[in-house]
């Protein structure tokens, strides 16, 4: 296969793994390492044989061949997930007024309105300094306020004073080209910068919007809120900090024992990464395998169809 051909195949097995057939828009902006327009993408797809024996286009959306139960299931997860955010939309605007928050962004299945049934609330966020305890306390105690801690999972929080993210490898360009910000574009927008492998493995990627159903203009009561408790926390911020880093981090360590992928925990005072169950090495494997069955069975077509056609 040709590397555009091969770039089409990775990209749409990967969305695969997470069950996502993904529109033309979808594949050309999560394309990996391959810089083709939508236009191209069309073309070489029309015109090879084994990149067909290989992925499906149907109905606007690309899939792997025979996965066309990804079709309607897909209509199901997104109606899900565009009601599972509105039930949550005031609690994602009080998230988002929490003091110190410069961006917080939809992360995982609900970015992509993915959600299964028993899918929670992923976010990403990148605070205002060496704040990331203060937020990430404050976040927990306003979910359990609300009766919805089990509902919202926050595990990567971030200062805007370190950007750079670890590893650098697939799994983390795609979930950083998939973020879906309710505040601070701008921020994101930093943060690709400042992780230009992102870059390398998604070119034609670009900072995403939050759904539609999300889409709000924060309310000012909230806005002066915010702005009068960070005020009027600056000073004591920084004892604060360390307060809520002793208390929390006692009790992060206190579980350190039922951790499932410890080399996915940070714990810094300006970076806590808390991805105690991470999927990343067995998404990477399972794609490896993926990729390279569909490789195999599409050359074995080939070689089976030109043999037909010598007879």
């Amino acid at each position: 296969m040709t590397p555009r051909e091969l770039a089409i195949a990775r990209t749409v097995i990967y969305a695969a793994l997470f069950d996502y057939p993904l529109t033309l828009d979808q594949l050309h902006v999560s394309l990996i390492e391959s810089e083709q327009t939508p236009e191209e993408i069309l073309a070489v797809f029309d015109g090879s044989e084994s990149l067909q024996h290989i992925v499906e286009y149907r109905d606007g959306l690309f899939f792997p061949a025979g996965r066309d139960d990804l079709l309607p299931e897909r209509r199901r997860r997104e109606t899900r997930s565009l009601a599972f955010l509105a039930r949550h939309r005031r609690l994602l605007q009080l998230l988002c007024a929490l003091p110190f928050t410069r961006a917080v962004a939809l992360s995982g299945s609900v970015a992509h309105l993915n959600l299964e049934p028993n899918g929670d609330l992923d976010l990403f966020i990148v605070t205002r300094g060496p704040r990331v305890w203060t937020v990430t306390l404050a976040a927990i105690v306003l979910t359990k306020l609300l009766g919805r801690r089990r509902d919202v999972c926050i595990n990567f929080i971030l200062a805007d004073s370190h950007l750079r993210l670890e590893p650098q490898d697939l799994f983390t360009a795609n979930q950083v080209i998939h973020l879906k910000p309710l505040i601070g574009a701008d921020v994101l927008a930093t943060l690709r910068a400042d992780n230009p492998f992102v870059a390398r493995v998604y070119p034609n990627a670009s900072v995403g919007q939050a759904p539609a159903a999300l889409a709000w203009t924060f309310p000012r009561w909230l806005a002066r809120a915010k702005w009068s408790l960070e005020l009027v926390l600056g000073l004591p911020a920084p004892l604060l900090e360390a307060a809520c880093r002793q208390l929390y981090g006692w009790h992060l360590r206190r579980r350190a024992a039922t951790w499932r992928s410890p080399d996915q925990v940070r714990l810094q005072s300006d970076y806590l990464k808390l991805h105690t169950r991470s999927h990343r090495r067995t998404v990477l494997d399972r794609f490896d395998a993926a990729l390279a069955l569909a490789l195999r069975q599409a050359e074995r077509l080939t070689v089976r169809r030109a043999a037909g056609g010598r007879r």
